[in-house]
């Protein structure tokens, strides 16, 4: 039997979620709901009503203190929710709902700027006969949980210090770019006596003599100034090695992943921007938060804690002028999401076809033409 009211926070480095599962016989009176047999099962479209009444009436309710200072949260979504033995809570997708039998779903969100180190909640919902909630607070590592009363509602949670900035890895310094060096002031001399010499020929027996003084002039001048005023010239970029490209492709995909660890979309996008090349960013951005969430919870966002890179093919480089690499790449992320009281483990597999180039002297995605992409989920135990 499933407790009338369950409350979760769920803290991560940079976003905390206080969620609510209820049973909604608990709450109707409060909220002025008829669930008499009559009205004994719920339409998809009232469903939505009482959704979003919920949603108005948890507003502000169970406040949390975090680092001394009280926080104020958005609400993120409302769902009928049903268990799931394998998922633990799913958005329940039927067309009606037993009355009597439904549970609610509810998630309110902050961005942080950071690990904190001290959250407490004060509980204010409880089961329509006065007995007690259950609630759960803290990391997937370090949780409290505690049954909570009208007497006694309070629940704290300290860090142990498991909550860290994402460090972003080092790419590997590019190779060198083949270089042609020209000596300036001896082609500009060079082509000077070319000129003269078409002269002469014009002028045939009329040749003044000074002009075979510039000639020899402009000759040694060209040969004393091949050591000056030298210019390089792009020349044909240095080949990426197999062993490098592997390097260069998990580093970046690495850093991609590590960009959603913020939940600030600015943020999102500041991070993104170091490995992704501008013109593709908008692009990776939107597939990767599509990949990362979980369907049947209503949005919430697996966080990778695991890159697997099982292939990486180079292709032909055609771009001669510029270091860089086409590539056939596989791999595997995994991700994490604790919601509503489950940990959920995100298996993606995906094989693309990737661009890499330096720009700015930095390796970075250019392009990438996704190929197959394969999602499944499994429940921790």
């Amino acid at each position: 039997m499933f407790a009338p009211v369950h409350g979760y926070v769920s803290i991560e480095t940079f976003e905390i979620r206080k969620e609510f599962v209820m049973r909604l016989d608990t709450i109707a009176e409060r909220l002025d709901l008829d669930l008499s047999e009559k009205q004994g099962e719920i339409t998809r479209e009232r469903r939505a009503l009482i959704e979003k009444k919920v949603g108005q009436w948890l507003n502000g309710k169970c406040p949390l203190t975090v680092d001394g200072r009280q926080l104020e949260m958005v609400l993120d979504r409302v769902h009928f929710v049903r268990p799931d033995p394998v998922k633990g809570m799913v958005i329940e997708e039927s067309e009606t709902v037993i009355a009597n039998k439904a549970l609610l779903g509810v998630v309110f969100a902050a961005a942080l700027d950071g690990p904190v180190k001290d959250v407490s909640i004060q509980w204010q919902v409880f089961p329509a006969d006065g007995s007690a909630a259950i609630v759960s607070i803290g990391t997937r590592e370090n949780r409290v949980t505690k049954k909570v009363s009208v007497d006694a509602p309070a629940v704290d949670w300290t860090s142990k210090g498991e909550l860290k900035i994402p460090e972003l890895l080092d790419l590997p310094v590019p190779p060198p770019m083949d270089f042609v060096t020209i000596p300036l002031l001896s082609v500009l001399a060079g082509l000077f006596v070319l000129v003269l010499m078409l002269v002469a020929v014009r002028l045939a027996d009329k040749t003044p003599a000074w002009l075979g003084v510039l000639v020899v002039a402009m000759l040694t001048l060209a040969v004393l100034g091949r050591n000056q005023m030298k210019v390089q010239w792009a020349g044909k970029a240095t080949p990426v090695s197999p062993e490098l490209a592997d390097e260069v492709v998990y580093a970046l995909l690495k850093n991609t992943y590590r960009a959603f660890d913020y939940r600030k979309e600015s943020d999102v996008y500041d991070v993104l921007a170091k490995s992704v090349a501008g013109e593709l960013l908008t692009k990776v951005y939107l597939e990767v938060q599509k990949s990362l969430e979980l369907e049947s919870q209503g949005g919430a966002r697996a966080k990778v804690y695991e890159l697997d890179l099982r292939k990486c093919e180079l292709g032909q480089w055609e771009n001669n002028r510029n270091i860089g690499f086409k590539a056939k790449c596989s791999w595997v992320a995994i991700g994490t999401v604790t919601h509503w009281g489950h940990t959920h483990d995100r298996v993606n597999r995906y094989e693309a076809q990737l661009v890499v180039e330096v720009v700015e002297g930095q390796w970075k995605l250019h392009s990438l033409d996704l190929l197959n992409q394969e999602r499944t989920e499994r429940k921790r135990p």
